[in-house]
Order: C-alpha cells, then sequence, then structure tokens
C-alpha cells in the first residue's frame, strides 16, 4: 500500500487515449484547447490558471501526450525544475533543441543568432573599479568614472546597442524559419509549467524572452500558471505591491483558460480505491458491528472536500493521512468517520485550529463555533447530517476537557420532571431556526447509538497523531 500518491500513469502509446487514467473527466477540456489552437497556428500564448493543487501538472502532461497522438510536435518544460539555469536563452534554446531533427541546419542558425545575446560585455566603467574598493568609495568611483566616458566609448556603446537590436531581429527570423521546417501545417507547442514557483527574477525573465525573442508565427505558448502567484512573482521582481500584475501580465498573455472545476466526489470514489480503504471496513468483525461506517465515511468525506477552495492535492493529504491513522484502530474500536475526517480536515486546511483543539484551549460552545463557520456551505441543505456532526464533536470533545478532572461530569442538558431531554444548552446555527432538526434532536439521535460518556476525543487525535503502533 502506498503512502504517498503517484504520478498518474500516461500512456505514451499514440494508439492509447492519453487520458485514459484520467479520473476527474477532463479530456473534453483538452479538446476544446486542441481546436483552438489548430484554430489559431499563427501562434499565440495560452495561460491556463488554476490555483495550486487543482491538477494542472497532470492535465498539461496528458495534453501533451494527447498533441503528441495527434502528430503536433511539442515541447514541455518545467520551469521549477529548471531555473537554476541564470540564463533563461540558454534554458529555451535547450528545450528547443529536442526539435533539431526536424531542421539540422536551421537550429544551428538559429544558435548562432542567439549568441548577440549571450554575451555578457562587462561595462569598462564596472571593470575598471571592480576588486578595487568597496562601499561609499565604490560608488565614489562609478559615479566619476561614468563622468569620463569618451565620444568613442559612447560610440562603442551604440553600436553594440544596434548589433543587438538586430541580433533580435536575426534570431527572430531564423527561429521562424526553424518552426517552419519542423511542421509546416501545424504549429509547435511550447507548454511551460510550473513558472509561478520560479523565483521572480527567473520567471519575468521567462515572460521577457518569451514575447521579445520567441514570439513568432508558427509557436503557441502554453503556460500553465497560478497567476494569482505569478503576479506575486512579478510585484517581487520590482519589489513594489503597488504593480498592477493583471496589467502587467497581459501583454505577455493573449488568451486566459481555467479548467472546470472538477466534480470532487469522482475524485473521493478514486482515492477511497486508490488507498484501499475498502480494505479496513471489510474486516468481518467491523462490518457486523459496524455496518454503516464505510458509507458513512465516503459520504462525509465528500461533504467535507465539496468546497472548491480545498484542492486536489489536500484531498490527497486528507487521504494519505486517513488511512495511515486507520492502521492504528483497532477492528473492535468504532470510528466516528463524521469527526475523524473533520479533524484531519482542520489538521491539513488550518493546522492552528487542530493544535488549539489538541491543547483544549476552546470551550465547547467556541468549537461548536468553529465547527460551523468552516463546514456549514459544505452540507447545504442537509441540516440533519450537519447537527449529528455537531453534536458528536460537541460531546467528544466536552469529554476530553473533563477527562480526569470530572469523572462524573454531564454534558450541559436539561430534562423535565420525568427525565425527558428538553434541551442542550449550547447554541447551533440550526437548533433554534428549525423544526425537526435541532441539538436535542441530534443528542438522542447520537446517545441511540453509543454510550455517550465513553465518547471521547483522545483516541481520535492519538490516531490522527501517529501516537500509536501500526497494526500488522
Amino acid at each position: 500500500m502506498d503512502l504517498k500518491h503517484r504520478e498518474i500513469v500516461i500512456p505514451n502509446d499514440e494508439k492509447i487515449d492519453a487520458f485514459l487514467n484520467c479520473k476527474l473527466d477532463r479530456k473534453k477540456y483538452a479538446d476544446v484547447l486542441t481546436s483552438i489552437i489548430s484554430s489559431y497556428s499563427n501562434g499565440f500564448v495560452l495561460a491556463i490558471d488554476n490555483k495550486w493543487g487543482t491538477g494542472k501538472t497532470t492535465f498539461v502532461k496528458m495534453w501533451n501526450q494527447q498533441l503528441k497522438n495527434q502528430k503536433y510536435q511539442t515541447l514541455y518544460f518545467n520551469a521549477w525544475e529548471n531555473d537554476f539555469q541564470e540564463e533563461v536563452m540558454i534554458a529555451l534554446l535547450s528545450e528547443l533543441e529536442g526539435l533539431r531533427n526536424k531542421g539540422e541546419e536551421t537550429f544551428t542558425t538559429l544558435v548562432e543568432k542567439s549568441t548577440t545575446f549571450l554575451k555578457k560585455i562587462l561595462p569598462s566603467v564596472v571593470k575598471g573599479v571592480a576588486g578595487k574598493v568597496v562601499g561609499d568609495d565604490a560608488i565614489n568611483e562609478v559615479v566619476g568614472a561614468v563622468t569620463e566616458f569618451t565620444v568613442e566609448e559612447v560610440e562603442l556603446q551604440m553600436k553594440n546597442y544596434n548589433e543587438k537590436k538586430k541580433g533580435i531581429n536575426d534570431f527572430r527570423t531564423a527561429l521562424e524559419k526553424f518552426v517552419e521546417k519542423v511542421d509546416e501545417d501545424k504549429p509547435v507547442i511550447f507548454i511551460i509549467d510550473e513558472l509561478d514557483r520560479c523565483r521572480p527574477r527567473y520567471a519575468v525573465e521567462v515572460l521577457e524572452q518569451i514575447k521579445h525573442l520567441f514570439s513568432v508565427p508558427g509557436i503557441v505558448f502554453v503556460l500553465s500558471i497560478d497567476k494569482v502567484q505569478l503576479g506575486n512573482a512579478v510585484r517581487g521582481f520590482y519589489g513594489s505591491d503597488l504593480i498592477e500584475a493583471d496589467d502587467y501580465l497581459r501583454r505577455f498573455i493573449d488568451l486566459e483558460y481555467s479548467i472546470p472545476e472538477p466534480n470532487k466526489q469522482l475524485m473521493v470514489d478514486y482515492l477511497f480505491q486508490y488507498y484501499n480503504f475498502h480494505e479496513f471496513f471489510s474486516v468481518d468483525h467491523r462490518k457486523r458491528s459496524f455496518p454503516q461506517e464505510e458509507i458513512n465515511f465516503k459520504n462525509f468525506a465528500n461533504t467535507i472536500t465539496r468546497d472548491t477552495n480545498f484542492s486536489l492535492r489536500k484531498m490527497e493529504k486528507l487521504f494519505s493521512l486517513a488511512r495511515v491513522a486507520l492502521r492504528t484502530t483497532k477492528v473492535e474500536h468504532r470510528l466516528f468517520p463524521d469527526l475523524f475526517l473533520l479533524l484531519i480536515f482542520f489538521k491539513i486546511e488550518e493546522e492552528s485550529v487542530f493544535k488549539d483543539i489538541c491543547k483544549k484551549k476552546y470551550n465547547v460552545q467556541e468549537l461548536i463555533d468553529l465547527v460551523e463557520n468552516y463546514v456549514v456551505s459544505s452540507y447545504q441543505n442537509n441540516q440533519e447530517v450537519l447537527v449529528n456532526c455537531i453534536i458528536t464533536i460537541a460531546l467528544a470533545y466536552h469529554n476530553y476537557l473533563n477527562e480526569g478532572v470530572y469523572p462524573n461530569s454531564t454534558f450541559d442538558i436539561e430534562k423535565d420532571e420525568r427525565g425527558e431531554i428538553i434541551k442542550v444548552n449550547y447554541k447551533s446555527k440550526f437548533s433554534d431556526e428549525s423544526e425537526h432538526y435541532n441539538l436535542v434532536d441530534g443528542y438522542l439521535n447520537l446517545r441511540s447509538q453509543v454510550t455517550v460518556s465513553k465518547l471521547n476525543l483522545k483516541p481520535i487525535l492519538d490516531k490522527i497523531l501517529l501516537l500509536n503502533s501500526i497494526n500488522t
């Protein structure tokens, strides 16, 4: 059994669908993008803009293979893995070299033309100062040296500028000829992934190089990015939060596309199978004693992950930790899936909240309020499930707070003269607003299923914190 979720296998056989193992039904979006690039083959920059952890990398890798299957010439460049290379031009040319066999002679010409930009010319004014003085003295020397430029030196700088300007045009012309050699009918698709994770300087230089040097007919650049994070990199590069990053990025991006939010239930079903939770729930004793646990686990997993802000990567972490924690659970122990998953949710989404729960920093009412603020939107109209969850965590936390201090502590309820429970002295958003679902109903429902005095948060926290040995 894997602890870490492995990368999804993408078949590299052109006879097999590249999206064969896609679990999120995303092939249809790749088909849309392919139709767009085939309609605008003269070249443009496409940004696939989605948040981190939403599966962009897997999607663009599958799409890349699908394009290859359809005889497109493609390049995939993970910018984050390659930002150790200071010279962006070298990195981009190295990727283009993958198509060198399509036009050996024109690629050689292209490399020759690039030397104009790759020359590291150290200005004489700096060269004369370097290594001799530092600090304020160095500044004074530089300022003094600048005033001593001769006419000949200025003319030399002008000549270098004109040569560089001509070199840019020559490079772009050579690149256009090379791309035409690679494929006369279809554009070259150059996918750049993880640009938003790069060092700010590197990220901005990649954008600048694409815009000024590589933007020629016949190349479609695909930037797989989180535009918000890339905008932060732009601000970091220029050292100012006042930079209008969106306006800046529009200079480089011609078309934006966002992969629609996936059906999270598909991901829940896949991860449930991948981590083999059925193995845990199908043990004979557990299946007989707690027959609803498996379905309750999946239902609550669907509920807790439904929020669009809970990314696919976080879902993987939730299921991975849950599976390890379950291996420390004895077969005769009841799980309480809603409580178990809710606490893991907090550990992944808001670890400070989880730590404060462990440290008993909340009272019961504060914890009820906190739970509702985080998860109430996920329940939509299913108030009964929400109330049952709230009363379960409230009672378990109450017993956890009073463990060893007030052994006979009673949950804060009121009874009538016949001993019937008439009120639970904790407030919920639903306790006084619904005719059918309130905390009294939730308490009575829970009491009919378990011995409430034994319901305690500590064993569940111990599982999540991995304080017990794994059962073999």
